[in-house]
């Protein structure tokens, strides 16, 4: 009660200046953190969080699915645009807003059940083809631990290649998250239930992040980002997660 408090008189205390422009949540498509649904709707978790935060700030807004390469352009270039989920690495807290833990997520190495790894350390991958998405944070963590094309560094444009790449026998390990794969084989007719956790990641961050470049407005910015706590101090935000099995 007290933070709603609070936050009402943050709002009130900063001039309605410069938000006449709505702003762009924009995300790819990544079930189930933020995708389009059958009837083309942009829906997801983070979605839902980012149709909160617009209520609780008055801001007037959209979120768009794209292609994350036209997402990361887009927040980049235009200065109403945010980025819905970006990782935060040091190099990025110079150079862009990040205004709150959207949520979290752990890396893995994802393998077929009915494949024999001995894997050690990430290093020890590196005998076996592993698989990204060319352009992600994920791409350069690889190629700083010696991986290459030219080897046994395996690059798709989307996460539905990487599953079938990796059902097809094309590559042997996929880097990614183990939160989103259920949803994304079962979207594939895919069966969830023939790939494992082959190994854990580590020192990969962690944290996906709402993020916008430096020329966006620092109020409208403010605001969301303690509009952003408001929901996480009311439980809300924990609510969200959960309807979408997030925790």
């Amino acid at each position: 009660m007290r933070f709603a408090l609070l936050f009402t008189l943050f709002v009130a205390l900063i001039p309605f200046v410069g938000h006449t422009t709505a702003i762009r949540f924009v995300a790819e498509d990544l079930p189930p953190y933020h995708y389009l649904d059958k009837q083309g709707k942009p829906t997801g978790a983070l979605v839902e969080i980012a149709e909160h935060l617009l209520t609780e700030t008055g801001l007037q807004g959209h979120i768009e699915i794209m292609p994350m390469a036209r997402a990361l352009h887009e927040m980049r270039e235009r200065d109403n645009t945010l980025l819905l989920s970006w990782l935060k690495t040091p190099e990025r807290a110079q150079n862009y807003r990040f205004l709150g833990v959207m949520c979290h997520v752990q890396a893995y190495l994802i393998g077929l059940k009915e494949r024999d790894f001995s894997l050690k350390d990430l290093n020890s991958a590196r005998a076996h083809r592993v698989s990204t998405i060319r352009g992600y944070y994920s791409e350069r963590f690889l190629r700083a631990a010696g991986f290459s094309e030219e080897h046994e560094l395996v690059l798709v444009s989307h996460y539905q290649t990487l599953w079938h790449m990796l059902f097809k026998g094309r590559t042997d390990l996929v880097l990614t998250n183990a939160q989103t794969i259920n949803k994304e084989l079962n979207a594939l007719g895919l069966p969830a239930e023939q790939v494992e956790r082959k190994m854990v990641v580590p020192n990969f961050p962690s944290e996906l992040h709402l993020a916008a470049s430096l020329s966006f407005d620092p109020q409208r910015a403010d605001l969301l980002k303690h509009a952003l706590a408001q929901l996480k101090a009311t439980g809300k935000y924990q609510q969200i997660l959960a309807k979408w099995q997030l925790n």
